[in-house]
This record gives structure tokens, C-alpha cells and sequence, in this order.
């Protein structure tokens, strides 16, 4: 067999520079293998004579007696006969010879059979294999290969049979230009394996130590990433650590060389700055022809592989991709290994570019305020420009929808307010003190969170504070100040540095406030001059919030509001978070409330009007998931899966106690909205995100509420010895899904001694678990303390369901309180009637609270020292009666 040192040099000049090997090959033309450059003509040893192989100059050693007509590369001389199950150490090799590369030349086998090839590389390099020659060695069947194969990878891996690992198989195939595999796991082994039965099974291979700095490419590393630990081929690349062009580069595994399949490699691109676009440039993706289904690559925006797709690319070509953070995600799949083995995969560049995002609605610079009577804002040409009492002007921003920076003052409020935005103090020329000025409607609060800043200053002088109220800063000496308001609601002093995420790339829990009333400032004190290196500086977002129409705003949590019947509107609606630039710094899920709290005399109406297509994040691996699918029943809306519900997108409503009243999730049938929910108790409407982004900010949904005023259900005590509890007819929609949901609990309580019957009746014919009556014993005032009057419910006494129509329940004597709960969940409002009389001895008044449950034999006890005492009260009067009978027939005598 002659060298390929002329196919070679044709196949470096004919290929395109997406593949790429290293170049092998000795001085000398007529070689007939790498080391021996001609097979006869040279002495051999011993004084045998020229019949022995001429060796090449450098790095050959002859094989001497084992094969005369042969030379081997110095190391591995001792392989001539048989170059089977050896192994391959850079380091020795590299003594020996001088070289880091050379010749794999199998022995013929007989299938079936094998031989293994360790390969050790030194430190900085990684292990190449250029696949020339294939007799013999299995075969392709569309899927993978069967019969033989050659397959390299990790060494542990080959010896624990991963099926995944790179394998090669063809009955007789010369490769023009050469396959070519790449292993960067360390050592590796290159597995021949034939199991089955053949004349002649044989390949030809060079191998090489490539250095990871090799400059022609062919030792690719990526650049500027960090790999995930515990995965396989999954990297995270930050701007932070991206910085300037040619910083960061990407490419699939083991390139520029053949891929291993059935790969998915997940990289993940995150800005730490709301103004961050990504731009990657693929400069060669080389994916086998007609695959596409297999072989491709995924870009979607945010950290999971169920964020929204942006685009896919499969095939040959080249592209760029630009778009804004905080997350993306790029995925490369390749499926199985397809001959020829002709495509090695892709590379890119990676670019994190700070470009003015102009998407959301641009605040509004407003006039002079009274407060702010030191400030003048001039408008022109629709910029603002601030003004202060030295007479010092600094540009702001554009109305087209620039930053927010120093001097700004924006409204939430009026025709051109901004509900919400971003401000970066980086975005108006340098002042020693920047103020922003946060104005919203009287009924308003204002959020304000950080995600990057930078304070250099020592002792606090430098520093960042955010103060409830409109404030003048004027005549500033020395760090001094004039405020008007309420003190600091934050301050952080520097020196000081925050940065949206971690060095593991996941966002730091936010640093956020909530003002007390309709206006905040922020003033950030800092350098007298601007050092660009050390730039001091804070970038964030705001959200007006109107406490009126949107509910009480809880100021330790991301999303919750608060609706009281007596405070809020009588009817309104909420809808998905429409204030997204707060949420910027959150890749996880995101659970918003809404929570509605009835008077006494009150329930509440709950409507889920509009809902988008929601979606499921489960996690990889997941044994028997299916999704999230809705089913609706007589007990309300349900969210069925195999896995917990916070895997999935949905809306549910929830009881005070945490009874699920209505749950949709996954893709529901639209005709079962509206799903309406009327309660007599306290009701929390969750908005769940399964994986939230700020570039795919969940699914939306509409809905309506009402607070009604009736009296029917609460907690109420009776205290006359008769009466009646009915239910009264309500207003209903007519909804398909329209359901009931009462928790009512009333106290029947008497200051003497009584036996009470209590009778009960319905007309429908619902089960138990639709609606039930029950009947309990008082458990004492220290639980009613504790859980409202249905605290007070003790031991269970008996249970009524509607399909009983009639039952009269008589309590034991002197049980002078009970207490009686209904509980109903049902498309139908319930319909009973609760009536109870009692049988009164007067004789003893109590003055104290309910009586409490008498034990068994107490009671006995009691008992009998009544019966006692009425004998001998009896006798008392018997014999007294007597005597004043007889007093008065004497007196009459007399």
C-alpha cells in the first residue's frame, strides 16, 4: 500500500475550509507507508545484506526481524507484525520519535474479532483520527451500523458499550477527504469491532496529538465559556465575559471534525443588562443534506427548551442572528451518524452588543411641578433637556424610545404617561448627582427594582438612595441636602458592586421596594469625574401600580395584590402582568395573585373570561408525561398530570383554606369558558408561568370580579331558642362551568338549659360531596379565637347531604350550644332549610359563654344531683304546704 501523501495534499486543496485535519506527512515521494520509504535497498542488521526497508530520515525506527520490509514510527516498532491492542502515549511517543502524530495500519482480521487503540494525550491536547480506508468493517442500515464498526470516544465510555459513541462502518470505502473524529474527553479508545463472520476486515488511520492552541484551527477550543458541570456538552457564555469581538466562540463537539450523534447540546447566551442584544454569527454550519428532521440547530428566547422558537437551521449555509436578552438558548441536535461522513457540524461567533431598545412605549417628560420648583425642563425638538438652578443642562432622552437617565421625570399618569420602563443613569452625560424623579396618580405605588450598579467611593460617598416623595436637592455642599417626605426606603452605599446574575449565570434574588404613596425619588451620589474603566453607575426598572383598580400591592412579593370588598371596586378585572420591565431579571417560574377578600355581608364573583393556549415545562426525563390537560366536572375545573402542577402553565382559583375551586391548564377546549366561581370565603386567583422570560413572558388571560351583597352565608351566633336558616336564591350566568362555593358557619347558643331539635330539609338530590350540612359540638372559646366561629367546631355530631330530603336531629339534654357548618362546592346553588326549637327549664340562668360539652359521666353525675335536689326541693314543699295548711285551719279556729 503506497502513502496518501499525494491524496492528502489534493484533498487540503480541494475540500472548503469548513473541514480540516491536521497535516501528516514525511519528507520523501515514494514512500509505501509513513515511515518506510522504500520497502528494500537498505542494509538490514546483523550483515544480512539490502533486502531491508529503508527507513525515512526522522522519527523512524526499522522493525528489524519482526517485518524486514518494514519501518514503524520509533515507539511503536514493536507493533510492526501486529498492531493490535496497544496503546499510544503522547509523552512517550513524543520522546521517542519526536513526533505527537503517526500511522494506525490494522492487522487483517478474520470476523469476527477486534483490537482496541488507548490513546493518552498530554496535557493541552486533544486526540485526532483521520479515517482513510474501510474493508470489510460492517455495514450502514439507515440507522446505525451493524455487522462492525470502528467507534472512538472516552475511554470509560467504550468500555461501558455507549451506543452513542462516534461509530464508522462500510463494506470497502476509501475516503477523499479523509473522516475525520476529534475526542475532548481526555483519554480516549478507538474500538475495531467485527461480529461478523469475514474474509478480510482492515482499516487505515493516522492519529495525532493535536494542541488545543494549534493556529491553523484544527484545535478548537471553545472561547469565553464556562461548561456546565454534570452535562455533557452544555456551555454558558455571559457578556461580562464576552467582551470585544472574537472573545467568545462556540461550535458542536468535536470540531472541526464528524460529531458524535444523537447529541443535544444546550448553549445558553445571558446579558446582565436590559439594553444587551446577542448577535451570533455562524461562519460555517456543514449538517448532513436532507436531515433536517435530525440534524439541526434551535435558537428560542430564554433559558428552556419550552421558551418560545425565534428560528431553526439545518442543512449548509451560513447566518447571523441578532436578538435581546436576558436568556437565549441555542440547541444542536444531530441525529444518527449518516455516510459519507462529509459534514463536521457548526462554529460561530459571539457578539453581546448594548443597543437602545425601543419596543415599549416611552415615558413622558412632564412640566414643572410645584415641588420640583428648583428644576426646569425645557422640551425641544421632543428630547428633554433638565435644567438646574446653576443653570447646567443634560440631555435625558428621546421620545422615540431612548433610555431613561439624570433629570428625567416621568409621569405614570395622563395621555403620554409610562406605566412602567427602564432608567440607566449611563444614558445622560456625567453629573456628579443624578435624580430621577417617579410621579404616579394619587391612587398609585410605585416598584422600583435594581439590577446592576457600581459604587467606588469609600465611606458612603458614593451611594444610591430611593425616598418615598418629591425631593429638592439645591446647594449641595459637601454631601449635603434638603429633603422633603418620608427617610430612605433603600440606600446602598458604596464602594459597592451588584450584577444581575451570578457567576453560574442564574439572576440574584431581586433587590427591589415599594413606596408607601403615589411618588418616589432616586439620587445617586457619586465621582466628582467619570473614570470609564470604574464607571459608577445603577440601571433598573419602575411599574406604577394603582392599588384602587389593581388591588393592594404586597411589597414582599414579585406579583401579589389584595382586593377587599369594602375598599376596592364593586366590579372589575385583572389580567397577565402587563408591567414586564420589573419582571426583566426573572428566568424561573413566576406566580402571581390575586386575591379577593368579602365582608361579613358579602360574597364574591370570579370570572375567567379570555385564556391563551397555555404550556408545560416538564422536566427532562420525565417517566410517563403527558402534559397538562383540563377536565371539568360537577366539583369544578380540575389541572390533571403525572407531574406537579408548577411544571405546567395555568390559572387556578384557589379557597382561603387551600381548596382548588377551578383549575385550567394545557391546551382547554375554549367553549368551556367562562368558568365562573361565586364564594361566600376568601378566593386567590394564581397566574402561574412554568418558566418565565422576559422575552416570552407567558401566556395571557382575562378575567372579571364582583363583589355581591348578601347576607345568606358567614359566621353568625343565634341565641333564641327558635328560628330559621334559609338559603336564598342568587343571581346566576348561565354559564356552562359556573360554580358555588360556601363555607358558612353559624352558632346555636342559649344562656339556660335546653334540649334542642334541629331539623334539616332540601328538596334537590346532590351527593355528599356536592354540598353537606354538618352538626358539631362546641370545642370552647380558645378555639374560636383561633379559626373564627368555624374554630369552634368540635366533635362531629352528624352529617346531612340533600339526598336525605328530611332529618331532624335531637341534641342530648343540656348540650345548650352546637354549631353548624355548611360546606358546598357544586355547579347548583344549594337550597335547604334549617329550622331548631328547644324545650327550656328556666330555673337556672347562665350568665357565662357557651356551655362547653359536659363529659359522659359529669353529665351522669349532674344528672343524678338534679334529681336529688328537685326530690328534696319537692319534699321541702310538700312538707312546708302542710305545715301552712295546718297553720291556717288553727288560725280559722282560733
Amino acid at each position: 500500500m503506497r502513502l496518501f501523501l499525494a491524496l492528502i495534499v489534493a484533498a487540503i486543496t480541494a475540500t472548503t475550509a469548513q473541514i480540516a485535519w491536521t497535516p501528516i506527512f514525511l519528507d520523501g515521494s515514494s514512500q509505501v507507508d509513513l515511515w518506510t520509504q522504500s520497502s528494500t535497498g537498505c542494509a538490514c542488521s546483523g550483515g544480512l545484506g539490502d533486502e531491508c526497508a529503508c527507513c525515512v530520515r526522522d522519527g523512524a525506527c526499522p522493525c528489524s526481524d519482526i517485518a524486514r520490509t518494514r519501518c514503524a514510527q520509533c515507539g511503536l516498532e514493536q507493533y510492526c507484525a501486529n498492531m493490535c491492542n496497544i496503546t499510544i502515549d503522547s509523552r512517550v511517543l513524543k520522546s521517542k520519535s519526536g513526533k505527537t502524530f503517526g500511522q494506525i495500519k490494522s492487522p487483517s482480521i478474520e470476523g469476527p474479532g477486534s483490537c482496541s487503540y488507548f490513546l493518552q494525550p498530554d496535557a493541552g491536547q486533544r486526540v485526532e483520527i483521520q479515517l482513510y480506508r474501510l474493508v470489510s468493517v460492517g455495514k450502514f442500515n439507515g440507522t446505525s451500523c451493524i455487522g462492525g464498526w470502528l467507534q472512538l470516544g472516552s475511554a470509560s465510555a467504550v468500555r461501558a458499550g455507549g451506543a452513542a459513541e462516534t461509530r464508522l462502518c462500510g463494506a470497502n470505502e476509501r475516503y477523499t477527504p479523509p473522516v475525520v473524529l476529534f475526542a475532548d474527553h481526555g483519554a480516549s479508545t478507538l474500538e475495531f469491532r467485527i461480529t461478523e463472520k469475514t474474509v478480510r476486515s482492515q482499516f487505515l488511520a493516522f492519529f495525532s496529538f493535536t494542541s488545543l492552541s494549534n493556529t491553523q484551527g484544527v484545535g478548537f477550543h471553545p472561547r469565553g465559556g464556562s461548561r456546565i458541570p454534570h452535562t455533557d456538552c452544555d456551555w454558558l457564555y455571559q457578556d461580562v465575559s464576552c467582551r470585544g469581538p472574537g472573545a467568545c466562540v462556540l461550535a458542536s463537539p468535536g470540531y472541526p471534525g464528524l460529531y458524535p450523534p444523537h447529541r443535544r447540546c444546550r448553549y445558553l447566551f445571558a446579558t446582565n443588562s436590559v439594553h444587551t442584544r446577542v448577535k451570533i454569527i455562524f461562519t460555517s454550519i456543514l449538517l448532513p443534506r436532507n436531515h433536517c428532521t435530525t440534524d439541526y440547530l434551535t435558537l428560542r428566547a430564554g433559558s428552556s427548551p419550552s421558551a418560545s422558537l425565534l428560528g431553526s437551521l439545518c442543512s449548509e449555509r451560513t447566518a447571523t442572528l441578532e436578538h435581546p436578552g436576558p436568556n437565549l438558548l441555542l440547541e444542536f441536535n444531530s441525529g444518527p451518524l449518516v455516510p459519507p461522513y462529509d459534514y463536521n457540524g457548526f462554529i460561530a461567533k459571539l457578539e453581546f452588543i448594548e443597543k437602545i431598545d425601543s419596543s415599549g412605549a416611552p415615558p413622558t417628560v412632564v412640566p414643572v411641578s410645584p415641588p420640583l420648583a428648583a428644576l426646569t425642563h425645557l422640551v425641544e425638538n421632543d428630547s428633554a433637556v433638565a435644567i438646574d438652578s446653576n443653570g447646567a443642562s443634560n440631555e435625558v432622552y428621546s421620545n422615540n424610545g431612548g433610555r431613561i437617565g439624570c433629570g428625567a421625570t416621568i409621569r405614570g399618569y395622563g395621555a403620554g404617561g409610562a406605566r412602567s420602563g427602564h432608567f440607566d443613569t449611563r444614558a445622560s452625560s456625567w453629573r456628579t448627582q443624578c435624580i430621577i424623579h417617579l410621579m404616579g396618580s394619587p391612587t398609585d405605588v410605585v416598584q422600583v427594582s435594581l439590577f446592576n450598579y457600581n459604587l467606588r467611593l469609600q465611606s458612603c460617598r458614593s451611594h444610591i438612595e430611593i425616598l418615598e416623595g418629591l425631593h429638592e436637592f439645591i446647594g449641595r455642599e459637601r454631601g449635603e441636602r434638603t429633603e422633603r417626605g418620608d427617610r430612605a426606603l433603600l440606600r446602598v452605599c458604596g464602594p459597592s458592586v451588584r450584577e444581575a446574575r451570578d457567576p453560574s449565570g442564574r439572576f440574584l434574588i431581586r433587590q427591589a421596594v415599594t413606596s408607601k404613596g403615589a411618588n418616589l425619588t432616586l439620587l445617586v451620589r457619586r465621582a466628582t469625574s467619570q473614570i470609564i474603566d470604574e464607571e459608577e453607575f445603577v440601571d433598573g426598572a419602575f411599574a406604577f401600580h394603582d392599588e384602587q383598580h389593581e388591588g393592594t400591592a404586597s411589597p414582599d412579593a414579585t406579583c401579589a395584590a389584595t382586593h377587599y370588598g369594602l375598599a376596592s371596586p364593586i366590579h372589575g378585572g385583572v389580567s397577565a402582568p402587563s408591567h414586564h420591565h420589573i419582571f426583566w431579571n426573572i428566568e424561573e417560574r413566576l406566580l402571581c395573585t390575586h386575591r379577593f377578600i368579602p365582608a361579613s355581608n358579602q360574597s364574591v364573583t370570579i370570572e375567567i373570561q379570555r385564556l391563551d393556549r397555555m404550556w408545560s415545562a416538564e422536566p427532562t426525563g420525565t417517566i410517563g408525561a403527558s402534559g397538562c390537560r383540563t377536565a371539568c366536572g360537577d366539583a369544578g375545573c380540575e389541572c390533571r398530570s403525572n407531574t406537579p402542577l408548577y411544571y405546567h402553565d395555568h390559572v387556578a382559583l384557589v379557597a382561603g383554606d387551600g381548596t382548588h375551586l377551578s383549575c385550567l391548564c394545557g391546551d382547554f377546549q375554549a367553549a368551556w369558558l367562562p368558568v365562573v366561581v361565586r364564594s361566600w370565603t376568601s378566593v386567590r386567583l394564581e397566574y402561574s408561568v412554568a418558566h418565565y422570560t422576559y422575552a416570552s413572558r407567558g401566556f395571557d388571560y382575562a378575567a372579571a370580579y364582583s363583589f355581591n351583597d348578601d347576607a345568606m352565608c358567614g359566621q353568625r351566633t343565634y341565641t333564641t331558642h327558635s328560628g330559621e336558616i334559609s338559603s336564598k336564591n342568587v343571581t346566576v350566568t348561565g354559564s356552562l362551568n359556573e360554580f358555588f362555593y360556601q363555607q358558612c358557619t353559624w352558632v346555636l347558643d342559649s344562656n339556660v338549659e335546653r334540649q334542642l331539635f334541629i331539623d334539616i330539609s332540601s328538596e334537590q338530590d346532590k351527593s355528599c360531596g356536592s354540598w353537606n350540612i354538618t352538626l358539631h359540638e362546641w370545642s370552647g372559646p380558645g378555639a374560636q379565637s383561633e379559626g373564627g366561629l368555624a374554630g369552634a367546631a368540635g366533635e362531629l355530631l352528624y352529617t346531612f347531604c340533600a339526598r336525605h330530603k328530611n332529618h331532624t336531629y335531637t341534641l342530648p339534654w343540656r348540650l345548650n350550644t352546637v354549631v353548624i357548618r355548611l360546606v358546598a362546592l357544586s355547579r347548583q346553588q344549594p337550597l335547604y332549610t334549617i329550622r331548631w326549637r328547644s324545650q327550656v327549664v328556666r330555673a337556672n340562668t347562665r350568665l357565662g359563654p357557651p356551655t362547653p360539652v359536659p363529659a359522659a359521666s359529669a353529665t351522669a353525675a349532674a344528672l343524678t344531683n338534679h334529681v336529688i335536689l328537685y326530690l328534696v326541693l319537692w319534699l321541702a314543699y310538700k312538707i312546708s304546704d302542710s305545715v301552712f295548711n295546718e297553720t291556717l285551719v288553727t288560725e280559722q279556729e282560733w
